[in-house]
């Protein structure tokens, strides 16, 4: 495309936007002013005929701009307000991302045990353990429940068995080897 061709296409353009311009002006606008004295309502030409011959600035205030107006929102009744029923938020967030339901939460694990391992004595093929607790000494042997939350499953091998019985979970204290 050569310059002159640029220029002739925009110079079309440009006379186009002129006409339609023009065009547009011609028509009457309709009085919304309800008022007696205004500004709009004097210098309105009568006809379209006299508002071509107006000039330009004659023309531009011959316009009536029509307040904006917006019905008021109905008030709740008092039922609606019992049942949780509330006005929509035009700020609320207007995203589709629903967020993920959070983790379960985690099962819950036994304490710790308690116990501090003092010494065992083998006797009669029974094996008793000696067990600190709060400074308490306890001997405990298998079938025995201690403080009312553990109980002695097993003895053997150098570990001791112990159930926690609040969640029925096995735990282990070693007490040194077999010999």
């Amino acid at each position: 495309m050569t310059p002159k061709q640029r220029w002739i296409i925009l110079g079309s353009l440009l006379s186009a936007t002129l006409v339609a311009g023009y065009l547009v002006d011609d028509e009457v606008a309709p009085e919304t002013s309800k008022r007696k004295g205004s500004a709009a309502r004097q210098s309105a030409p009568s006809s379209p005929a006299d508002s071509r011959r107006a000039g330009p600035r004659e023309r531009t205030t011959g316009l009536a701009v029509a307040p904006l107006s917006f019905p008021e929102p109905a008030p709740l009744d008092e039922n609606q307000i019992a049942a949780g029923e509330t006005r929509i938020d035009p700020f609320r967030n207007k995203n589709w991302y629903v967020a993920p339901p959070p983790p379960p939460a985690p099962r819950p694990t036994a304490p710790p045990l308690p116990f501090k391992y003092l010494g065992k004595l083998k006797e009669d093929g029974e094996i008793r353990v000696f067990l600190s607790h709060q400074g308490k000494h306890i001997i405990a042997r298998v079938g025995d429940v201690i403080n009312g939350s553990y109980s002695v499953e097993e003895i053997s091998g150098g570990q001791m068995t112990l159930l926690y019985q609040p969640l029925k979970e096995i735990q282990m204290l070693a007490i040194g080897a077999d010999k």
